[in-house]
């Protein structure tokens, strides 16, 4: 407010008082309007993870494409969970999502190649699936070109891993917003990828000596798996020698680096981010209970030692979302009707030719009711405590 000049007289008393009064009446206001104001905040929520947290489906993808425009896969589990914050009283309506997740992403993939923050030097060329040798970030954009919900450019041609961009946001990079949430979920492709090796390896094994020998180390037990020319038996002892190659690679491999990577992202998340509120790890849910007999079993030992790999990790900002026991439960007959709900699996349009259950063997990824599913139980343990 600029002072005016004016002579000594009871006008120029009584506008002064008049001024004061006035200033006092702003300042009051302006305590008065200050709480409302920081309860508006805009806050930023930070998704991290694959094609589960970019809302993918295979229907969507061979429907729309070859116009991938990320608008179509808005129905995600990150869309599901941001609606919920969007609705709490503490985060409001100022929320902004930032969604870095990319389809087909492994848990090395999500670190990248940066060796400060866990990654390594890629043995493998980057390629789908990858491979565990390959720690080149998000092949959905860098090798086939299909766009995000959020870019990792950090440059003009230049891409970084999630992590990188994640932290880069943490650090106070654009949008320059409060960070309230982060959200994690990676591991599922690892998976994928060791079945992947699992056929590869069965099929060169058997094709030049007629026999496999599984599991390989550091898996225990290897047993000599031999064909006979028996069309009748023959397909059994390939299925057992595959068997016990997932089994192993499950136990002794692939669990084991999808445990380390998750902890070596939350702990870059925690420290090199200086990010200490909630961070919402999504454990795996199975959709290949009936695909794979068994694999129930190793869902869960992997599940078991990535959560107790973050208890022991020291963090104390982990909050567990168990989306396994919201699914993969109850009788064979229940739990398949809930992998028809709330996976793709049964969807008609999507079906593997000669699949197993026939006319269940479809895609992994959530239907509509599972991604809000999804976000219902990220939600449930955002409120919760953290784990011990």
């Amino acid at each position: 407010m600029t002072a005016t000049n004016g002579s000594a007289s009871p006008t120029r008393k009584r506008g002064r008082l008049l001024g004061s009064i006035a200033v006092l009446a702003l300042a009051l206001a302006a305590l008065v309007i200050a709480p409302a104001a920081a309860n508006a905040t805009t806050t930023t929520y930070l998704a991290l993870g694959d094609s589960i947290s970019f809302g993918y489906t295979q229907e969507k993808f061979g429907v729309n494409f070859p116009n991938e425009a990320p608008a179509y896969f808005e129905e995600g589990s990150t869309n599901a969970f941001a609606k919920y914050l969007g609705s709490k009283t503490d985060v409001g309506k100022g929320v902004v999502t930032v969604n870095l997740a990319c389809p087909g992403e492994t848990s090395n993939g999500l670190i990248g190649e940066n060796e400060a923050l866990g990654g390594k030097t890629s043995t493998e060329g980057p390629g789908k699936p990858q491979g565990p040798g390959d720690w080149h970030p998000c092949a959905y954009i860098n090798v086939n070109g299909l766009p995000l919900h959020d870019s990792l450019q950090s440059s003009p041609g230049k891409t970084v891993s999630q992590l990188e961009a994640g932290l880069s946001l943490l650090k106070g990079g654009s949008p320059a917003h409060p960070v309230d949430a982060v959200s994690l979920n990676i591991g599922s492709n690892d998976e994928l990828a060791a079945i992947e090796e699992c056929k590869n390896e069965i099929t060169e094994e058997f094709t030049k000596t007629f026999k496999a020998k599984q599991p390989k180390p550091p898996a225990p037990g290897e047993k000599t798996y031999q064909l006979t020319g028996n069309p009748e038996t023959d397909p059994q002892v390939q299925k057992e020698a595959f068997e016990a190659c997932i089994i192993g690679k499950s136990i002794f491999v692939t669990t084991p680096r999808i445990a380390e990577n998750i902890v070596k992202i939350a702990t870059a998340i925690d420290t090199a981010g200086g990010f200490s509120g909630p961070v919402v790890v999504m454990g795996f849910y199975n959709p290949d209970t009936f695909v794979l007999p068994g694999s129930d079993a190793l869902q869960a030992n992997t599940n078991g030692t990535v959560k107790k790999k973050l208890e022991e990790s020291g963090l104390t900002n982990i909050h567990w979302a168990d989306v396994f026991a919201k699914i993969n439960v109850g009788s064979p007959t229940s739990e398949q009707a809930k992998i028809c709900k709330y996976t793709e699996m049964c969807n008609p349009n999507v079906q593997v030719p000669g699949g197993s259950p026939e006319g269940k063997d479809g895609d992994i990824h959530p239907t509509a009711a599972g991604y809000k599913l999804i976000g219902k139980v990220m939600n449930e343990a955002y409120l919760a405590p953290a784990i011990p």
